[in-house]
C-alpha cells in the first residue's frame, strides 16, 4: 500500500509539476511576445508621423492618421494583454515606466499629427525629433530590460520547480524505502510467527503420536492381560459341559451360553488387539496384492457360496505393493466378508473383486449389490466400534472396517467407499506399486 501510495504522488506530482513548467514557459513566451509588439508598433509610429508630415494632400493625411490611430489601438491591446498576465504579487518598476512611455509617446504622436494637420511641417518635424524619438528609443530600452527580466522571472520559476521535483522524488524515495523496511520487517516477523507456529504444531503432533502410542501400548496390554483368564475360562466351562456331571438341561444350556459369550469375548479382543496393531508399520515388506485375495478368495468362496452369492474375480497378477501379504490377506478378508455378509439373501446376489494396475498405483476394488449404507453412516465407518444401522441382527464387532483403514494408511495408501442404500458399495483401495514391481501383465483369474 505504501509502495502504491507512493508511486499514484511521484506521478501526480510529475503531472503536476510538467503542467506548471509548461504554463510559465507558455507565459514568459506570451510576454517576450507582446514586448516585441509594442517595440515594433513604436517605430512604426514614428515611420507613420514621418509619412503623415510628408502628406502632400488631404487623403494622404486622412490615410496616415488611420494607419497611427491602428498602431496605437494595438499597442492599447498589447499592453493590456500584458497586464491581464501580470500577477498581484509582481512589482515590476520597469513595467510601469514602460506604460508610462507608451502613454506619452501616444499622446506626443498626436501632438506632432496636429502640428502636420496644421501644415507646420518644421514644427511637426522638430516635435518629432524632439519628443517622439527619445521616447521611442526609450521604449526601446525599457523592452529590453523588461524581456531580459521576463527571462530572468521565467529562469527563477523553472529552477524552483525543479528543485520542487527533486523534493517530491526525494520524498517518495524516502517513503520507498521506509515501505522496504516495513514489508522486510513484518515478512521477517511472519516468517517468525509460522516458524514458531511450525514448532509448536510438530511438537504437539509428536506429543499425540507419543500418547496415540502409548494408548495402543495400553490397549494391547490390557487385552492381551483379558486374553489370559479367558482362554482357561472358555476351557473349564467346555470340560464342565463335555464332563457330564450337570445333568439339568437348564444348566446346560446356561453353560453353552457361557461358552458362547466367552468365545466372542475372545474374538473381540483379538479384533481389538489387530486393530491396535494396524496403526504401526512394520519393516519394509513387499506383498502380491493378486497372490493374498487368490488365497483369500479360497476360503471366503465356500461361505459365499453356502449363502447364495456369486462371486466374480479378475486379478491382474504380478501386482506388489509395499505391505506384508498378511496384512493384504487381512484387508481383503474385512472387504470380501463384509461385502459377502451384507449382499447375502439379496435377489441375484453378486460380489466382484478386481486387483489390478492404474499408473503408479495398485488397485483393490470389490463391488457389491448389496444393502447399501446412506450417507450418515459413511461419515462414521472407520470409527472404532461403530455398528451401522443396516448391520443389525447382523454378526461382528465395528473394528473390521477401522482395522482396514488404519492398516491402508500405514502402508501409504487410500480407503474409498461409495455406496447408496439399496445400489451396493463400491469399495476401493490404493497402494503404491513396489519398487521391484513386475511390467504390466494381463491375466483374469476364474
Amino acid at each position: 500500500m505504501l509502495l502504491s501510495a507512493v508511486a499514484a504522488f511521484t506521478l501526480w506530482t510529475e503531472v503536476r509539476t510538467s503542467r506548471q513548467v509548461a504554463a510559465r514557459v507558455q507565459e514568459a513566451l506570451d510576454r517576450a511576445g507582446l514586448i516585441g509588439r509594442i517595440r515594433v508598433d513604436a517605430l512604426s509610429l514614428e515611420s507613420a508621423i514621418e509619412a503623415h508630415i510628408r502628406a502632400t494632400d488631404e487623403g494622404e493625411r486622412r490615410a496616415a492618421n488611420e494607419v497611427m490611430e491602428d498602431i496605437l489601438s494595438d499597442v492599447r491591446e498589447a499592453t493590456g494583454a500584458y497586464t491581464r498576465n501580470l500577477r498581484a504579487e509582481d512589482t515590476l518598476v520597469v513595467w510601469r515606466r514602460f506604460n508610462m512611455a507608451c502613454t506619452r509617446l501616444a499622446e506626443q504622436v498626436r501632438t506632432t499629427a496636429v502640428f502636420s494637420d496644421r501644415q507646420e511641417a518644421e514644427q511637426a518635424r522638430h516635435h518629432l525629433v524632439e519628443q517622439v524619438r527619445p521616447l521611442t528609443e526609450e521604449i526601446d530600452d525599457l523592452a529590453g530590460q523588461l524581456a531580459q527580466e521576463n527571462a530572468d522571472e521565467a529562469r527563477l520559476l523553472l529552477e524552483h520547480l525543479a528543485t520542487l521535483r527533486v523534493r517530491n522524488l526525494a520524498f517518495g524515495a524516502a517513503v520507498t524505502l521506509l515501505a522496504v523496511l516495513v514489508s522486510l520487517a513484518v515478512g521477517w516477523h511472519i516468517t517468525l510467527v509460522l516458524k514458531r507456529q511450525e514448532r509448536t504444531i510438530q511438537e504437539q503432533l509428536e506429543e499425540l503420536d507419543r500418547r496415540n502410542q502409548e494408548l495402543d501400548a495400553f490397549t494391547r496390554r490390557v487385552a492381551h492381560d483379558l486374553m489370559g483368564p479367558l482362554s482357561p475360562l472358555k476351557g473349564y466351562l467346555t470340560l464342565l459341559r463335555r464332563s457330564g456331571a450337570v445333568k439339568e438341561p437348564q444348566a446346560l444350556e446356561l453353560i453353552s451360553l457361557s461358552e458362547s459369550s466367552a468365545v466372542r469375548m475372545g474374538e473381540l479382543i483379538e479384533a481389538l488387539l489387530r486393530f491396535c496393531r494396524a496403526g504401526t508399520r512394520g519393516e519394509p515388506t513387499v506383498g502380491e496384492l493378486d497372490t493374498a485375495v487368490t488365497t483369500l478368495l479360497l476360503e471366503v468362496s465356500q461361505t459365499a457360496a453356502a449363502q447364495g452369492v456369486a462371486l466374480e474375480r479378475q486379478l491382474e497378477s504380478g501386482v506388489k505393493v509395499p505391505c506384508p501379504s498378511q496384512l493384504l490377506q487381512l484387508i481383503a478378508q474385512n472387504l470380501l466378508s463384509n461385502a459377502v455378509k451384507y449382499t447375502a439373501g439379496r435377489p441375484d446376489a453378486r460380489v466382484s473383486v478386481k486387483v489390478a494396475r492404474e499408473g503408479s498405483e495398485a488397485v483393490l476394488e470389490v463391488v457389491d449389490n448389496g444393502i447399501g449404507m446412506s450417507a450418515e453412516t459413511q461419515a462414521k465407518l472407520f470409527q472404532p466400534f461403530f455398528r451401522a444401522p443396516e448391520a443389525r441382527g447382523r454378526p461382528g464387532h465395528g473394528l473390521g472396517l477401522a482395522t482396514t483403514k488404519r492398516l491402508v494408511d500405514a502402508h501409504r495408501g487410500t480407503l474409498l467407499v461409495r455406496s447408496e442404500p439399496g445400489s451396493g458399495t463400491h469399495v476401493t483401495v490404493r497402494f503404491p506399486l513396489a519398487a521391484e514391481a513386475a511390467p504390466p501383465v494381463r491375466g483374469v483369474g476364474t
